[in-house]
């Protein structure tokens, strides 16, 4: 687990372990000497810059790693390093394809009801308008070859003929459009099972996972810390591995968020590998995230990510992924003061710590720097050498 280390060389002398019995307040001697604030964590190295290498983006659903390179392959340009399986895919291919088989029989199938319908229509037509043309060529409306009912009758049947040469019009027009009607729903079906099927082709089409260029294949953890293994299910477009560039590295460190004082971009760093302890490498914060995350599902605590620029480049040493510790340096002055941090008190604008004099324990007005948890530094209002109190004198209490 990371700690928060804060080692200020030789700054300050207790002194008045023993005080007078009629002193009752512990005090401490401010001594001005070397300030140093440090923060050490855990982190690995990775490159500036590196070419992502991701799944197919082709699907709409994760797809399950079949295989993948080992971490740390060199791999040259357009090998593969990486397969899915197409399985579920040739599945819904052959699935799709035999949907559309089945929906250009429907349409073949309705294009013959249709012509049959329309033959049938046709020929129904001609005979009503046959009939009625005979209707009309032998109603003689003359009352003295024809009685006053045969003329009425007559004149019926060719109202009736036309009436239903009319409504067969009709029935055929209806018939049509629903039969129109029935043919889009066809055809939009057969559609959407083509763009299914073309989809699905153009995931088996891309199954294989090949490097754009030579380089040192690393992998990418998930957010877990996981690495892809085969039966791994990986979303569209998912970040696989890298290619790193390996002439330029830098240190990803992971910072408590309880621990992350006084960290900002340009403060010294100084790096150790675990794989070569006796090495140190040098180093200034580059950026820190802006806010703190678990790095782990079933960890709440949350860490600052703080990336490290490396003054050292092109050396063999530096491989990505390799474990690290950095020693992050908040503070570092040559001289300075500081004092523990319960001897500082505060109201509102005021800062002030109560300094032994001859008549007692003063009250003096101080301007802090940087303050841990446990200590303060000290930019104006007191000297080396002088004696402040560690809690609040009798005397001052109001």
């Amino acid at each position: 687990m990371n700690r928060l280390w804060i080692l200020p060389v030789g700054i300050f002398i207790l002194s008045a372990c023993q005080q007078s019995e009629e002193l009752s307040t512990p005090v401490i001697q401010i001594n001005q000497d070397k300030v140093l604030f440090e923060i050490y964590a855990e982190g690995e190295l990775e490159a500036v810059k590196s070419t992502p290498i991701t799944a197919p983006a082709t699907s709409r659903r994760p797809q399950t790693l079949a295989w993948i390179m080992p971490q740390f392959s060199r791999v040259k340009a357009g090998e593969v390093v990486a397969r899915f399986d197409g399985s579920n895919f040739q599945i819904e291919v052959d699935e799709t394809s035999y949907e559309i088989q089945k929906l250009m029989y429907s349409m073949m199938a309705k294009d013959r009801e249709i012509d049959n319908s329309k033959f049938s229509f046709n020929a129904e037509s001609q005979v009503i308008d046959y009939e009625y043309e005979l209707a009309k060529q032998f109603n003689i409306d003359d009352p003295l070859l024809y009685t006053k009912i045969e003329m009425i009758e007559a004149g019926d049947n060719e109202d009736f003929l036309k009436a239903k040469a009319d409504h067969i019009d009709k029935v055929e027009d209806n018939f049509e459009e629903k039969s129109e009607t029935e043919i889009a729903v066809l055809e939009s079906s057969k559609k959407v099972q083509e763009a299914k099927l073309a989809m699905n082709n153009a995931s088996l089409s891309a199954l294989e996972v090949v490097a754009p260029h030579d380089g040192l294949l690393v992998l990418e953890p998930s957010w877990d810390g996981s690495l892809p293994e085969p039966g791994k299910s990986i979303f569209p477009g998912g970040k696989l591995a890298s290619l790193p560039d390996l002439s330029q590295m830098q240190a990803k460190v992971f910072v408590p968020e309880v621990e992350a004082i006084g960290i900002k971009e340009g403060v010294a760093v100084e790096v150790s590998l675990h794989a070569y302890p006796g090495s140190m490498f040098s180093g200034t914060v580059s950026s820190i995230s802006q806010t703190a995350q678990p790095r782990e599902r079933d960890n709440p605590v949350k860490y600052f990510t703080v990336e490290v620029a490396l003054d050292a480049t092109g050396t063999e040493q530096l491989k990505p992924g390799q474990r690290l510790t950095a020693s992050i340096h908040v503070v570092k002055q040559d001289q300075g003061l500081v004092v523990p941090i319960q001897t500082v008190f505060r109201e509102e604008n005021s800062t002030w710590v109560y300094v032994k004099s001859t008549d007692g324990f003063q009250q003096r007005p101080i301007t802090t720097g940087f303050c841990s948890a446990t200590l303060c530094t000290i930019q104006e209002g007191l000297n080396s050498g002088e004696i402040i109190a560690l809690s609040q004198p009798p005397e001052n209490k109001s």
